[in-house]
């Protein structure tokens, strides 16, 4: 469920934001919206994305991992 997030902006960075909006056909709340919704996405992206890297590390750190590791990077095709 979407929750209320109220925000303080000067008015020069509202009008701006304003504009770009109405250049979009959108009004200001959807397209402060839309903005905040993106970035949310690319920041979940970067965290799953350095949660794996931090795996891989472990990993690598541990021969008995060492098949896990070149499993890994196997097409699953050309898996036995």
């Amino acid at each position: 469920m979407a929750a209320t997030l109220t925000i303080r902006l000067d008015a020069e960075d509202r009008a701006a934001l304003e504009e770009a909006a109405r250049s979009q056909g959108k009004g200001l709340s959807t397209f402060v919206r839309d903005l905040a919704e993106a970035e949310a996405r690319r920041v979940r992206r970067e965290a799953i994305r350095a949660h794996g890297e931090r795996v891989m590390a472990h990993l690598a750190e541990h021969p008995a991992a060492e098949s896990e590791l070149d499993e890994l990077g196997t097409p699953l095709s050309d898996l036995p």
